[in-house]
């Protein structure tokens, strides 16, 4: 078979720039520093890099919904604080004044500074995170949930009295109070893992009996009634146990927290240590190949300069 002229031309054309695309290549990975640009560049690695990128983007949701359960840990964390000394100074009160020593206007200026607790603990309970009550439950509809004339489980209404107005007013008239604030939200925290970000405030407030045993004390104090103090005192006791109770349960899930976020930090370290060793090239290597090639396209260059040079002295003669 007889080779001519146009087909060495075109053999020496398509070699070269098989070549310059080969330098090409190794040039932008020297310059990028990544060894996978494009799927076509490694399917395998390229489809491990996508399923590494997904479970990153994951990672960052639920590292941002941690944020979102530490937040409302904290919160919680301080309000059953808050209540725990608002119970201690009621339960300080009842003590100086059941005795016989303490007549009626002695125990009707208690009962003042005990209305000024309930209004306190009705404040706490309607606490904000962000841009929602923070005892609210999955009810959270903007409202707070508990105001200044708020209705306990046995069908009791607190009306707080005290000489400073409530900074939440009583709501109108017709409007159900209180609107029940239950439904403890749960909050993802990892793949099929959830947490409880703060107990609603069914939980803190109503089940407690921390509202009722402060308005009962208040009213036996208004009423002179060392019987009925102690029994309200009684409810104190458990309500304040109760409180501690939900104290406890918050310190173990922030210690839980902890765990969460320290074993996402280090997937997270995995999955990035994984994915650079899939996309990025090992730059004394990379720098080695383009060498080489700038070497090889230089020769080819060389040799095919030759070639043709003859192939056009020969056309010539």
């Amino acid at each position: 078979m007889r080779v001519t002229n146009s087909l060495v031309t075109r053999s020496l054309t398509n070699r070269l720039l098989d070549s310059q695309r080969l330098l090409a290549e190794a040039q932008e990975r020297v310059a990028s520093g990544k060894r996978v640009r494009k799927m076509s560049d490694d399917p395998t690695a390229g489809s491990a890099i996508m399923q590494a990128s997904g479970s990153l983007r994951a990672i960052s949701q639920y590292q941002r919904n941690v944020g979102n359960v530490v937040a409302r840990l904290d919160g919680e964390d301080t309000a059953l604080g808050q209540l725990t000394d608002m119970m201690t100074r009621a339960k300080e009160l009842a003590a100086a004044t059941v005795g016989a020593t303490v007549g009626a206007p002695g125990r009707r200026a208690a009962a003042l500074e005990v209305r000024g607790l309930l209004a306190q603990a009705i404040q706490v309970g309607n606490v904000r995170v962000g841009d929602e009550y923070l005892f609210g439950g999955t009810t959270n509809d903007g409202r707070p949930p508990f105001t200044a004339s708020t209705t306990l489980p046995d069908g009791t209404r607190v009306f707080v009295q005290t000489d400073t107005p409530p900074a939440v007013p009583p709501a109108p008239p017709g409007d159900p109070i209180p609107r029940p604030p239950t439904g403890e939200r749960q909050i993802e925290i990892a793949a099929g893992s959830t947490m409880l970000g703060a107990h609603d405030g069914q939980t803190v407030f109503l089940d407690t009996g921390v509202l009722a045993a402060l308005e009962d004390l208040a009213l036996a104090m208004e009423n002179d009634s060392p019987d009925e103090m102690r029994t309200a005192m009684g409810a104190l006791d458990r309500g304040f146990d109760d409180v501690q109770a939900l104290l406890g349960d918050v310190g173990a899930r922030q210690n839980q927290v902890d765990s969460v976020l320290a074993g996402l930090a280090a997937l997270e370290d995995n999955l990035v240590e994984e994915k650079s060793s899939l996309s990025e090239v090992e730059m004394e290597a990379a720098i080695t190949e383009m060498l080489q090639r700038q070497t090889a396209y230089q020769a080819a260059m060389m040799a095919s300069s030759k070639v043709l040079g003859l192939s056009l002295t020969d056309y010539i003669r």
